[in-house]
């Protein structure tokens, strides 16, 4: 399932922690390689905004989003503590919206 490419959603991708980071570690399916994206997600404010819109579960996912490791669509178990803390996003979305 493909994100659609609205104006919206092109505002939070820019507004993400890993927008900067090679796709090779945004997409990455080890932890060690994906480590500079699960840190990034510490400190993005669209963290939760970003496993919505992707739905890594639903489309069979591959790489970090909101915080967390997937592979195939499945969690993967991680072994440091990268998972993304509860970020409100409703500031982001009325900043967006301006």
């Amino acid at each position: 399932m493909a994100v659609p490419d609205s104006p919206a959603s092109a505002r939070w991708r820019t507004a993400a922690a890993c927008a900067g980071l090679p796709p090779e570690i945004v997409f990455a399916r080890r932890e060690k390689e994906a480590r500079p994206a699960l840190e990034a997600c510490h400190r993005c404010p669209v963290a939760r905004r970003c496993e919505e819109s992707v739905a890594p579960a639903e489309s069979y996912f591959d790489g970090v989003s909101g915080g967390r490791l997937w592979r195939n669509g499945r969690l993967v178990r991680l072994r440091g503590d990268y998972v993304a803390r509860p970020i409100d996003t409703s500031d982001f979305d009325a900043a967006i919206v301006a």
